[in-house]
């Protein structure tokens, strides 16, 4: 595994601090150095040459801290987090914004060629059993881009093992970029490197939202199955984990890049509020990046007019009553239900954007309370 190398610039030692703290306990990166924001330290900056250089200042510093990295090395990776709003953005051919901890990591690791051409159009074919399935097919019909077409075939009654997937497959397959695997038993899931091959497929998104619907031994094989055909796919657990550089959560994470699923990503997966508020109320809540299911829109919308001290925790209580419809069951690796896990990335989203507007007494939410 080739070692990113990374420099650390800010003025602030504390960020500095927690920074390399996080970076330490990634395999694959390394830092090389750290310093103000001082003229020695762009000489070291320039004699060190890292891979990337992280950043940490308010927003009003920012363009000027760039700019002059870019004097000093005009090919570099800039990662940048506004401490203002802890957002941050990637310099490099254009900027992307992203939004936790995760996308700190994620930007740091990702390749430089991640500014490619994006896909204009994209064509969807969804593999569908019951209302989990339809609600999320009727979500990216209804507010994924123009250029997108989604197809969906619903999936009969199965038995548990298919000798011979042929005599199962629908009648029809239309030409497909991307499959969205949403069915509900693992004798579905069997088909869909066939229905892949036959639609022309390039990438296979398969959720796990019910570990019983697709399980650890039966990924692997489709991972297998799919890798020799060619198709990329990722099976993120929960769904409202993915995001364009990767999916699952903490020690689970998985990073990807594969230019189908990450403008899917882009539009569906991990939730992205941009939230106003005024007088201690939330005034108006943007979804940047909704669930596919459409749960952060559900969000969005019934939490105007609370107040931000409440903003976390109504968020984790309208994910419930939307209702998410993850699994329940204790995941052994996560020691957690999956519908917990997919609470906690909602009221992340809302935390991020509240957080910098609170003290942080104000928006923890009390021990023994749960949403």
């Amino acid at each position: 595994m080739s070692i990113c190398r990374v420099f650390i610039l800010t003025g602030h030692p504390l960020f500095a601090e927690g920074v390399e703290t996080l970076l330490r306990e990634q395999s694959g990166l390394e830092v090389v150095g750290s310093g103000d924001i001082s003229p020695e330290t762009f000489v070291r900056i320039q004699e060190m040459a890292p891979d990337v250089v992280v950043i940490g200042a308010p927003g009003e510093e920012q363009e000027a801290v760039v700019a002059q990295v870019f004097q000093v090395l005009p090919g570099l990776k800039v990662v940048v987090l506004n401490l203002d709003d802890n957002r941050i953005h990637i310099h490099y051919r254009q900027t992307k914004v992203g939004r936790q901890v995760e996308d700190l990591v994620e930007a740091i690791r990702q390749p430089l060629e991640w500014g490619r051409p994006r896909p204009a159009r994209m064509r969807i074919f969804a593999i569908i059993q019951g209302h989990y399935g339809q609600r999320i097919v009727e979500n990216v019909r209804a507010h994924g881009p123009r250029g997108w077409t989604v197809e969906c075939w619903r999936a009969p009654e199965l038995p548990a093992m298919i000798d011979d997937p042929e005599s199962y497959l629908p009648l029809h397959v239309p030409p497909a970029d991307l499959i969205l695997a949403l069915g509900e038993s693992p004798a579905v899931a069997q088909l869909i490197p066939d229905i892949a091959r036959r639609a022309g497929a390039q990438a296979v998104i398969a959720p796990v939202d019910h570990s019983a619907w697709l399980p650890e031994g039966l990924i692997r094989q489709l991972e297998v199955r799919l890798n020799q055909m060619g198709v990329a796919a990722v099976f993120p657990r929960p769904f409202c984990s993915l995001t364009e550089d990767g999916y699952n959560v903490r020690h689970q994470r998985v990073a990807c890049s594969n230019p189908w699923i990450s403008e899917f990503a882009r539009y569906f997966g991990r939730p992205v509020f941009r939230i106003r508020a005024a007088n201690g109320v939330v005034q108006a809540v943007e979804v940047e990046r909704d669930t596919a299911c459409g749960g952060a829109r559900f969000v969005a919308e019934h939490l105007v007019g609370v107040s931000l001290g409440e903003a976390i925790l109504q968020a984790g209580i309208l994910h419930h009553h939307y209702p998410c419809l993850a699994g329940m069951t204790i995941e052994r690796a996560l020691g957690d239900t999956l519908l917990h896990v997919a609470g906690q990335l909602m009221r992340q989203a809302v935390e991020v954007e509240v957080a910098p507007l609170l003290p942080r007494a104000a928006y923890l939410v009390p021990e023994g309370r749960s949403a």
